[in-house]
This record gives structure tokens, sequence and C-alpha cells, in this order.
């Protein structure tokens, strides 16, 4: 049996490490955690690499950011006799560990609950719950442990970013240096991912991209240095390449967030940028293959992905799913359809297979 935990006037840790993009999925939880424990001290243990997408989230009273790739377990242990001195009094694992158990257990607090890192957990832990659940959107995954405490109110306002006047101040220089300002139309792009499998080619970006600069808008490519192969590979498909704008390498994880919020739409493959644009209140067209749109789409009012495979909610990890090739390849959806849906996204026509914000497409 569940149990209701009084959250308010508490000090409340929650561990969550992983990336980019799930650092965007949780912060419906963290408004929710918010609103309802009143009066408490919400720390959020993180990834270091990716602690600008959380930094000014109002949500949050302290930032405690954790170098996964140096320090072992003893280091793990180190931080959690440390996390001990701020007296907690709840403990959330959203994403269970061996590190996460050892510094749950170093850390000693009066109540721990969420997702098991190890077999040992639950000898140590108050209430042990189910996290990674596959029935539901990612986002919504991390509410329902709300739910399972006791929380009845779970309403929220969508996948949130935000930011601090220093990015704001230096995506607006970039821009300005590109000859932009504000008002102008724009269309964002990011055309990588974490695997080459989950690419939609780059040479149909380019053709997309070219597209919308006939109709006026400013084709941005944002992404990471690494990622400049495939963003020469579309703008050279371009006839329009001069229109081109090249942002990737140029802007930090918190500028490109106020960067973002510049565009009217975005183009993207399932990736940390899409939960960006998506959590900025841009209006995102995501392209999907092996992994599961149903359970990662964006979820903004005109947001939708593009799938080329139905896969079951019950879908294994993305990297079965490529390796067993139980996907159709995502090169299936055809430039068309993201026209398509881009021009849906910007309200331009209406199409009733995008409102679901997932529509599973293929040649």
């Amino acid at each position: 049996m569940m149990q209701k935990l009084d959250l308010k006037q508490k000090t409340i840790v929650v561990f969550y490490m992983l990336y980019f993009g799930d650092m965007v999925s949780i912060t419906p939880f963290l408004e929710v955690l918010r609103r309802e424990a009143k009066g408490s001290r919400i720390i959020l243990v993180i990834d270091q690499r990716f602690a600008e997408s959380v930094q000014y989230n109002p949500n949050i009273d302290e930032l405690v950011p954790v170098d996964r790739r140096a320090g072992g377990l003893s280091a793990s242990w180190k931080l959690g006799r440390q996390l001990r001195d701020r007296h907690p009094d709840i403990l959330f694992v959203l994403h269970g560990t061996t590190r996460t158990f050892l510094m749950g257990l170093a850390m000693h607090p009066k109540w721990w609950t969420g997702e098991a890192g190890t077999r040992l957990d639950h000898f140590f832990m108050d209430q042990e719950l189910l996290v990674e659940r596959k029935d539901c959107h990612a986002a919504e995954k991390y509410l329902r442990v709300l739910q399972d405490i006791g929380v009845e109110d779970l309403s929220h306002h969508g996948m949130q970013t935000f930011t601090g006047p220093a990015w704001e101040t230096a995506a607006e220089a970039f821009f300005h240096k590109q000859g932009i300002r504000r008002g102008e139309k724009l269309a964002g792009f990011s055309v990588g991912s974490s695997t080459k499998e989950k690419n939609w080619p780059a040479e149909n970006y380019g053709e997309v991209a070219d597209y919308f600069a006939e109709k006026g808008y400013i084709p941005v490519f944002f992404g990471v240095t690494n990622e400049l192969p495939l963003i020469e590979a579309a703008v050279g498909h371009m006839k329009w390449k001069k229109k081109a704008v090249i942002a990737a390498g140029k802007l930090s994880m918190g500028e490109f967030m106020a960067a973002a919020s510049w565009c009217d739409v975005g183009f993207t493959n399932d990736s940390g940028p899409m939960y960006v644009f998506d959590s900025r209140g841009v209006p995102t067209i995501a392209m999907f293959g092996p992994s599961n749109a149903r359970l990662h789409h964006p979820i903004g009012q005109r947001s939708c992905a593009l799938s080329s495979s139905d896969l079951p909610l019950t879908q294994d990890h993305v990297r079965h799913t490529i390796r067993d090739k139980t996907y159709v390849p995502i090169e299936r959806i055809p430039v068309e359809e993201v026209i398509r849906a881009g021009e849906w996204a910007l309200g331009l026509r209406e199409d009733k297979r995008y409102a679901e914000h997932y529509c599973i497409i293929s040649s």
C-alpha cells in the first residue's frame, strides 16, 4: 500500500543524473512538486554536464552538480555524506543506479522513495516505486511518482526551460551579428542525435530548409561542433544556402535555449534540442525512427512527432531496437510530409493527424 507523504516544510532531495532531454522532461514533475511542497527546500542532484538545462528553473532551490565521469564509488559516498549535512527529510530517486544507492545510504534521509538502483535498495528504502514505466509519455511517468505518494493535482504547464539575462544577451548578440532582428521569421533545425540511426537524412533537412526559406523563413542550424558535417551536408543540398545561418558550436547550452525561442518552428530528430524547442514554446516537428514517438513526442500545442515505425508502448530500449532492426528506417519519412507538418505547426494548414502529437508515417 502506497503511503501519502506530507511534502510541506521539508528538505527534499531529488536524484536525477540523466541527459539533456531527460532534464527537460522532468520539469513538469518539478513544477508540481514545488506547488505541493509549500515551504520546502528542493535540492536537485544532476549530471554537471547538463546543469544549464535547469540552472534558472524557479522550482529548484539548490543544484548539486555531479561529475559522473570522475571519481568512483568512494566519491559517491562522500557526496552522500555532504548531502546528509542538509538534514534531508525526503529523497526521491527518479533513476536508480549503484551511485544513487550509495549516495542515498550515506545521506540517510528520513524517507527514501523512488526507483531502486541495486538489489539491495529495497532493504533500505522506505517506499520503492515504479518509475521506468512504459505506458505513458516520458514526462508523465515522473508525475505518476507524485501521484503514487498521494499528490492529486498533477496539472502543469508542460515541459519548460528557463534562461538568464547573460544567455539572452548572448543569443541576441549572435543573431544581430547575422543581421537578424527580433520579429524576423526563423525556422530552427537540429539535424543530429545520439546515434546515426535516429538521424533523418541531412539532405532532407536541406530540402525542408529550402522550402521554408522560399516562404520567408531564415533557416538556423543549431547543434554541437561534431554535428557540423551533417549540417554542411544539409546546407550543401540547399538552393538557398546563402540564407542559412550556422549556429552549431557557437552557443553554449543555455545560449541555445535562449536562441531557440527566437524560432517560429523547429525541425529535429528525437534529441535534446527537440525537448528544448518544445519547452520554449516553439512548435516542433520531430522525426522518429527506432525510438518510440508514443513515449517521447513533443507535447506543445502545435508540436508533433512523425514516426516511421509503429512501435508498441512496451518497446525495449532503443539500442535493442536498433540492434534487432525491429523498426522502419527513419529515411522512409517523406520530405513532403515534414513540410506539411511544418505548415501545420505554423498554423498555415489544418490536419487532424498531427493533433495527438505523434503520427505514424512512412512512404
